[in-house]
């Protein structure tokens, strides 16, 4: 299958055709349990660097 092949199948839909293809829900993808943990992961990181910029402005308002 080529790169183009997916591109030049919707353009050969009729416009209702291609809506509709367009607008199908795709199913939610089955991840690992390393790639879940690593969103776990950057999820705490991603918390805990907020929580440290937040403490940083307010110290320095304080000032």
């Amino acid at each position: 299958m080529s790169e183009n092949q997916p591109r030049q199948l919707l353009e050969a839909l009729d416009p209702d055709q291609r809506r509709s293809a367009l607008q199908t829900p795709l199913p939610r993808r089955q991840l690992g349990p390393g790639i879940l943990t690593l969103l776990w992961t950057l999820r705490i990181y991603v918390l805990l660097a907020v929580g440290v910029v937040v403490y940083a402005f307010v110290k320095s308002l304080l000032k």
